[in-house]
Parts: C-alpha cells; structure tokens; sequence
C-alpha cells in the first residue's frame, strides 16, 4: 500500500510537471526561433535541439551516454538509463542576435522552447524515450530593389519568411552486448513555412502586389545510432556513431496573389515536387575518469551537394562538415554538499556550412561553457549553457552574424520504482 501511494504521488507530479511544460511551449512558441537573413535558404536554420549539457560541450556527445540526463544526439545512449528510474526534461532557449552589414549593424532577440522529452528502461537492455523538438526555422526580412524591364528605373520589393518544422521522435536504445549499444529514432516531421514577395509600384501605379506560398510539410524521419564502451582502470573509453539517412518530405503549398492586401487576383491550393533531406553521419569519441573528468569531439558530415533547393537568394549547396569537442568535470569527492555536485562544461565548435552566396561559404565557428546544479537529494537538476558563434562575413556584400545563445534545462529523475524499505 506504501509503495502504491508512492507511485501515486510520483505520477501526479510527473503530470503536473509535464502540463507546466506544455504551458510553457504554447507561449514561447509565439515567438520568433530566429531572425537568420541565412535561413531563406531551404528549410531555414536547421535545429540540433542538443541538451544544454552537449551545447557546453561544443555540441559534442554522440559518444557520451544517457545517465544523469536524457542525450538526444544519440538514441543508442538510451540503453544506459537507470532502470529504477524516470527521466523527465524540459529545456528553453533564447539568443541575443548582432547582424553586421556594409558597416551598419542592427540587433534583435530570439526565444522559443528548444526540447521537452521523457525516458525510461522499458526491460533491463531497453531504454526508450519520447520528446517533441524543433528541426528547422525560419525568420527573415530582406529588402531589395528590382529593375523595371525597358527601363533605368527600379521598385522595392521586400522579401519575408517565418515558420519552421518540428519533430516528435520516439527514441530506442538497446543494448546488444556488455559493452555494445544500437538505437533507432522515429521521428515524424511536420510544418509549415509563410514566404512573400512584397513589390511596391506605388511610384509607378499606385499600387502594391504581394505573391504569398504558405508551403506544409511532412514525412516519417529515420535516425540510427550505435555505442560503444571499453572498461579502463580508472574510467572508461567510449565511441559512437550515427546515420540520418536521405529522406524526402512531402510538400503542398498554397498560393494567394494580392493587390494592397484588398483585391486577390488568385488563390489556389496546389502539389508541390518533393524536397529532400540529406545522408547525415556522425562520429564520436568520449573518455569518463573517476576522477571526475569527462571529454568528447565529434565530427559531422552532411550530403547537401546532392540536394537541390530553392530559395529566393542565388545560393549553391555543398557538402559540410562539422567539429564540435568539449570538456566537463564535476567533484567526485565529499557528494554531501551540492557545491561539490556541480558539474562544470566548456568547448567548442566549427562548421564550414552547407550554403555559399557568390562564391563564399557561410561558415560558423563558436565556443560554448555550462553548468548544472542539483535542486534536490533525488538527482534533479538544472542545467545552463552559454554560446558564443560567428557564423558568415560582412565581406562582399554578405552579412555577418553574431549570436549569444543561453539553454535554459531542467531534467527531472524520478525514481519510481524502488521500493521502500522498513527496518
């Protein structure tokens, strides 16, 4: 009867939990996920949706486990989770954003939730999750001038974007053998993304035409992972791998031709081609220490060059690579004070893009630090990350971007199913 009301009581909270949670997405999901000029480009800004301890950690941890926090870069690392126990996370972020061009600058901030997930051990090598997480957003406003054909003259035209997809995954991790994991992500992915052409002939005509697509997207979304773990003498050796195969999305669109927003000249629903997602891999390796020390480099490589998207800038796709490596360490002495429970994390990152305008690439580069702090004697903590990234130039005409980018988690352990023990 104890035990039950245990249970009881953990489920309510867990509830409560998770109702505050939704809560939360319905209102920061009013705001903007970025203001990117770049993410004109395909799907926008493509999303790692990391859990704040990776982000510190310069996006790394394909080879780090699933313990003391849910990783989603990884579903083999869900074969780890304590079988006693269940995993509850809820994780924010917003970005402080500086946009440099031809000497001009100009500022803005972005927020929205970034991951709220829930894991548990389904048998004692089964370790399952589910989590809802943002994959791509979009966010811009470009203003341009066109030519008049026949003429030296030009008009404005404004061209503006926002939406995104997300993705609901359910996430499996098995362990194979001792020391060898696989996992499978299921995901599906869903949304829809606004794009206009605003052109002002009001000095010509006095009148303003606007050309909007409201494009909706969908399709099941595939994601493989394998781990690997060596015993050492005083820690262990970890290594890591994962697959996103290409994948088509599903698109309509919807097109609404208007004159100054009163007169529409036509509206209709209509089919759209496929558009792709590219072969993803990823590798990593990670090393733990009983002394408290925890490091981990990953590296990325994802097939854009194979993919054709367009987009309302001339833009070319390529290939991109990504390095990302960290370190964390945490006091493995006196566990009484929660002073000594803090773990402590920092890195780096650097990606050469999948995106060049005039023949420069959109590079991104970065350094990233974090902490957690446990809130409770059952293992409850709350995670804060900071990230620092410049990512394209203010060259040739380009813009250049600068970020300051802060995650915000709280991951929650229950433990559920141990029993109480009377003396």
């Amino acid at each position: 009867m104890f035990f039950t009301t245990i249970m009881t009581k953990n489920r309510q909270r867990i509830l409560l939990y998770f109702l505050i949670a939704i809560n939360g997405i319905v209102q920061l999901k009013a705001q903007n996920n970025t203001s990117s000029p770049y993410s004109v480009f395909g799907f926008g800004v493509m999303e790692t949706a990391a859990h704040a301890h990776n982000t510190a950690m310069g996006n790394s941890g394909v080879a780090l486990p699933s313990e003391k926090y849910l990783n989603t870069l990884n579903p083999a690392s869900l074969s780890n989770l304590d079988s006693l126990s269940f995993y509850f996370n809820f994780q924010a972020q917003g970005t402080s954003n500086k946009f440099i061009m031809s000497g001009k600058e100009q500022t803005n901030f972005d927020s929205n939730f970034d991951i709220l997930s829930m894991g548990f051990r389904i048998t004692p090598r089964w370790g399952m999750s589910v989590g809802l997480y943002p994959f791509s957003s979009i966010g811009y406003e470009i203003n341009a001038q066109s030519d008049i054909l026949g003429s030296t003259s030009e008009y404005p035209i404004v061209y503006e974007g926002g939406g995104g997809l997300s993705r609901i995954t359910i996430s499996n991790g098995i362990k194979l053998w001792k020391n060898l994991s696989a996992g499978i992500d299921f995901s599906f992915l869903w949304g829809s993304t606004d794009i206009m052409e605003t052109a002002d002939y009001s000095s010509l005509s006095g009148m303003t035409i606007s050309n909007t697509r409201k494009w909706y997207f969908n399709n099941l979304y595939l994601k493989y992972g394998l781990q690997y773990k060596a015993r050492l003498k005083n820690g262990s050796l970890h290594a890591g791998a994962t697959w996103q195969p290409q994948t088509n999305i599903y698109a309509t669109f919807n097109q609404t031709i208007e004159q100054d927003e009163s007169t529409t000249y036509y509206d209709e629903d209509q089919s759209a081609d496929d558009v792709w997602l590219p072969n993803i891999y990823n590798i990593g390796l990670a090393a733990q220490w009983n002394s408290g020390w925890q490091v981990a480099a990953d590296y990325s490589l994802a097939e854009w060059a194979l993919l054709n998207h367009s987009s309302t800038l001339n833009g070319t796709f390529h290939d991109s690579q990504t390095f990302g490596a960290g370190v964390s360490w945490s006091n493995p002495n006196n566990k009484h004070k929660r002073i000594n429970q803090m773990n402590w994390q920092a890195g780096a990152f650097y990606t050469d893009g999948h995106i060049s305008i005039n023949g420069t690439r959109i590079a991104e580069k970065g350094f990233s630090a974090g902490f957690s702090v446990p809130v409770s004697d059952l293992g409850n903590r709350l995670h804060l990350s900071y990230q620092y990234s410049i990512k394209g130039t203010a060259d040739n005409g380009l813009i250049e971007e600068r970020y300051h980018k802060f995650k915000l988690s709280f991951s929650i352990i229950e433990h559920w199913f141990a029993k109480q023990k009377f003396y």
